[in-house]
């Protein structure tokens, strides 16, 4: 008797082979796994091993259950393997979209915003021009209204002379301020000839001295404004100016705008702004001084032998008065007396007017400065020029105001 152990286990004691002998001859190879095979003595002629047919069987169905068990459990986590990844690239996707799509929105609409909000700026900017504008036209009715009165004189108590003019619109306001430019020495007057040039000339000296300013500079100012290239005792033409740093030529006609100044040569920023409210520059070389308007600083430019304090004298006076009737009336003042002033290029009416405007709409502003020319004969009036970058610059101060420090409007 042969006892044979396989996976640990007993197989069993020997007994005879039951197939016949033919039948247990017959090879039949099987694959069988972890099988019981059952050797013995019995009658088998060969004496070899037989396999219980039903043991066979069993174990192959326990290996072919175990097997399926295990193939079912692989497609099983692989079905829900693949599902899961699938899952998480379709979230993954979804916030993505999600993600763009909020982007986009959110530039769409801010982009929308923006284009309200420049289109409202833009309508709210225009209407604060229009008002400007309207301001303008205001300030020419007023000077309109004066000159229908009739009196023939420009003075400082008139109405266009008040410098808090101020008129409220719906969700608006404009400021008006008008001034009197022929209260002022015109510069394009050194362009005239004879004795036009030379009243001029005693004038900007006299007011150069006053306030203590190079005399040199007058022929330069006459250089600027002369077509010629011969330059004047003291004065300056294109040669001297194209060998500046900078090199640049004279104007050679009237000078345009009172800042032009600043163009002269070895012209200080300092003196400028002494010249700056004391001067105009209008188109023409002839404009008569308007005694009414005058500054103390101007008036005393008249005459050499009118002092500062003279001057300040005859500007309380035309005040009580109202402003003087007549040129005449002036130079019969008491302070006048023995000056021999002449009454040439004096005057009590004035044809040059600057309007100042600044207007509001809601929150934005607009300024506008213009100089209106009115007729002395029919008080037709049109405009020779108009800025809108200059601010609104108080001429006076606020007499309700506490402090004594003014600002730009």
């Amino acid at each position: 008797m042969v006892m044979e152990r396989m996976s640990g286990q007993t197989l069993g004691r020997t007994r005879p082979c039951p197939l016949p002998l033919k039948s247990c001859l017959k090879p039949k190879p099987m694959a069988i796994s972890a099988a019981y095979l059952h050797f013995h003595q019995g009658p088998c002629p060969l004496r070899r091993g037989w396999l219980v047919k039903t043991q066979v069987m069993a174990a192959v169905k326990m290996e072919k259950k175990t097997l399926t068990k295990a193939v079912e459990k692989v497609r099983t986590a692989q079905m829900n393997r693949f599902p899961r990844v699938q899952r998480g690239v379709a979230l993954i996707t979804i916030l993505l979209v999600v993600v763009i799509a909020t982007v986009l929105a959110t530039a769409m609409v801010s982009d929308q915003h923006m284009s309200i909000q420049r289109t409202r700026n833009f309508l709210t900017m225009n209407q604060a021009r229009q008002y400007a504008l309207g301001g303008e036209e205001l300030s020419r009715q007023i000077l309109w209204d004066d000159f229908e009165q009739g009196e023939g004189r420009d003075y400082l108590q008139e109405e266009w002379a008040n410098p808090n003019l101020q008129f409220d619109f719906e969700e608006g306001e404009v400021q008006i301020q008008i001034e009197d430019l022929q209260g002022r020495l015109n510069v394009n007057s050194l362009g005239g000839q004879g004795a036009e040039y030379q009243l001029a000339r005693v004038r900007f000296t006299n007011l150069f001295a006053g306030l203590g300013i190079d005399p040199a500079h007058i022929d330069r100012i006459a250089d600027w404004i002369d077509e010629d290239t011969n330059a004047r005792n003291l004065g300056a033409e294109d040669f001297e100016y194209l060998a500046l740093k900078l090199p640049y030529r004279t104007s050679g006609q009237m000078i345009a705008d009172v800042s032009e100044l600043r163009l002269l040569l070895d012209l200080e920023q300092e003196d400028y702004e002494q010249l700056l409210p004391n001067l105009v520059a209008l188109p023409s070389t002839s404009s008569p001084l308007n005694v009414n308007t005058a500054s103390a600083q101007v008036l005393q430019s008249i005459s050499d032998g009118l002092g500062f304090e003279t001057a300040e004298l005859l500007v309380s006076q035309r005040e009580e008065l109202q402003g003087f009737g007549t040129v005449l009336e002036f130079l019969q003042s008491p302070e006048l007396a023995g000056t021999g002033i002449s009454g040439n290029g004096l005057g009590v009416q004035s044809a040059f007017f600057e309007v100042r405007v600044k207007a509001r709409f809601r929150e934005r502003f607009a300024y506008l400065t213009s100089i209106v020319q009115r007729n002395p004969t029919d008080g037709s009036m049109r405009v020779i020029y108009r800025n809108s970058s200059k601010k609104i610059i108080p001429l006076v101060k606020d007499p309700d105001a506490s402090s004594e420090k003014t600002t730009d409007a």
